[in-house]
This record gives structure tokens, sequence and C-alpha cells, in this order.
């Protein structure tokens, strides 16, 4: 290297301002890191032992973040996966936080998956199916559990399970991959994440319901009646668990809860045709960054109950 060389004197300059923004960058999150630990500490004591996940929260700021780098030349996907990352183990010096990923044989796409959204610091457990998910997380084994997203082709609705536990089961509370991109990385199937906490909005969200329908009520009556009451509804599956009835799983825009007055009008005019509302969680409806083609991934693997 020589050392008069101009050029290489400049860039040794612009190293030099890059060493001294990498050192104040390292101040600022060991500064978050102590504030996120106070946080930490107040939440175990209002809560112990409760999990300490944000996600309506964790969303706005992820939006938030890629929005004021709109323009600049760090890409988009590199932003949010870096600030996924901050918060993922932000939440990790909270409280230690285990997960449960469905994983059957020779097929990782969703550790992947909880990877990404956790930060690659996550401790997972793999679980060969999504029943065994379920136990880890209502044993306290597991904080988080990682589940296929539910199609209407599955055979085997692993989300009937949920139902098994009453009021006290684990609820939706993300969907992830959360930040969209295509030509994507890798080709991973869409995933959601449970766990025992309060699913809250996050100002663009949709809700997972299952209505527990008369068999005699047909479908097509149902999405009249949710069209009529203004609630924009997907059916993702529907199971047959009693003779007598139909269990709907349907994805609703928006934050929707059984207490929601639009939806109580609709089941006041269903009638006694419905049997029970059961709402299994939320998510905020990921990113889809500009420019990109965001196609909905195949379901990688069958989930096993």
């Amino acid at each position: 290297m020589n050392k008069n060389n101009p050029i290489e004197a400049e860039l040794t300059d612009f190293r030099r301002q890059i060493d001294d923004i990498d050192d104040r960058l390292i101040a600022l999150l060991s500064e978050r890191i102590g504030i996120v630990s106070k946080v930490g500490e107040l939440k175990s004591k209002a809560a112990p032992g409760a999990c300490p996940i944000r996600p309506g929260r964790e969303a706005e700021m992820v939006r938030r973040i890629i929005e004021k780098f709109k323009g600049n030349a760090l890409p988009p996907a590199a932003v949010a996966a870096l600030w996924r990352t901050i918060i993922g183990a932000s939440t990790a010096v909270e409280a230690p936080l285990q997960i449960s990923a469905y994983s059957p044989e020779r097929d990782k796409d969703y550790i992947w998956l909880a990877r990404e959204y956790f930060s690659p610091s996550a401790q997972i457990t793999a679980q060969p199916q999504v029943k065994r998910v379920i136990g880890d997380v209502m044993d306290g084994k597991a904080a988080v559990g990682i589940v296929p997203m539910p199609h209407s082709a599955d055979i085997t609705p692993w989300w009937t399970h949920l139902l098994e536990h009453g009021d006290n089961m684990p609820k939706v509370f993300a969907r992830i991959p959360f930040v969209q991109t295509s030509p994507p990385g890798r080709n991973l199937p869409a995933a959601l994440a449970i766990a025992r906490i309060v699913p809250e909005s996050s100002g663009d969200d949709r809700s997972l319901l299952v209505l527990q329908a008369d068999h005699n009520v047909s479908q097509h009556r149902l999405q009249t009646a949710f069209a009529t009451s203004k609630l924009e509804a997907a059916w993702l599956n529907i199971a047959t668990l009693h003779p007598d009835r139909r269990y709907h799983l349907i994805e609703i825009k928006g934050f929707i809860t059984p207490d929601d007055a639009a939806l109580q009008a609709l089941l006041a005019g269903l009638g006694t045709s419905i049997f029970k509302t059961t709402f299994l969680g939320a998510y905020a409806v990921p990113v889809t960054l500009k420019g990109s083609e965001t196609k909905e991934p195949a379901h990688a693997a069958t989930a096993n109950a």
C-alpha cells in the first residue's frame, strides 16, 4: 500500500469516519439494550413469567424504519432484517425466549423463518408435529410456537387443536416472513407465530376467527352474511369435528374480536345456526416492499397433527 497515494489517503480518511460511526452505533445499541433491560424488569414485576413480545408495536417499528429509509441507498430489505434482529435480540434480553418450530423430516423451512424473525441467536426446538409445538407452548417449554399458515387444501387442520384449550389457548400474533421481497432469498412457506399473549392492533391487521356453525348452514350463506356486514373475510379451512357442525376458519380484514359491533350484528342475524365464535388471534399485515412482486409460496409440507 502506497501511503503517499492521494486516493489511498482519502480512502483511509473515509474508513476512519466509518469506524467512528460504528463506535457511535455500538454506544447507541448498548444504551438501547440498557433501557430494554429496565423495561424487562418492570414487565417481570407486573406480570412474572409473561411473554414479553409486543407484536403490534414491533410491526409499527419496522414499518416506521422502512418508511424512514425510503430513497436511501441501503436496501429496505436489509434495513428490515437489521431491525428485526435488533428487536428479536432485545426481546430475548427482556426474558429468555425459547421457540418451538414445526419441522417435519428434512424440512427446516420453519426454523429458518423463526431465525429470520426472532434473530439468529434464538433458541429453537424442532418438532415433527404441529400438535407438539402447541403442547410446548401450553406446557411452558416454549414461549413461542411456529406453525404453518393454514390452507384450504390442508387435510389435517392443526388449528383445531387450539380449540381444545378454551380461553387459555395460545393466540396467533404474527405472520412470517413479515417483510416480503421478490425474488425471495429462499422460497420459504408462510408461517404463523403463536404464544400465550393478547394480540394487539398494529393499524393494519388480519384477524383469525373460528365459527362453529350448524352443518346445514352453507359456506355461501356465511360469506353473504359477512359481505352484507361489510366485513372482508376469506375462508382458510373448514373442519368437521362433530357430525352436527362445521368449524370455519376465517381470516377477516382488520383487528376484529368476537365483541366487535359489526361481527355481533352479523352473528345475531345468523341466530342459533352459529354455536360459538372463537378468536384465534391476529397478525400485522406483512410489508410488501415497493417494486416487489409477492406471491403466496406453496405449502412446503402437510401439517402433521
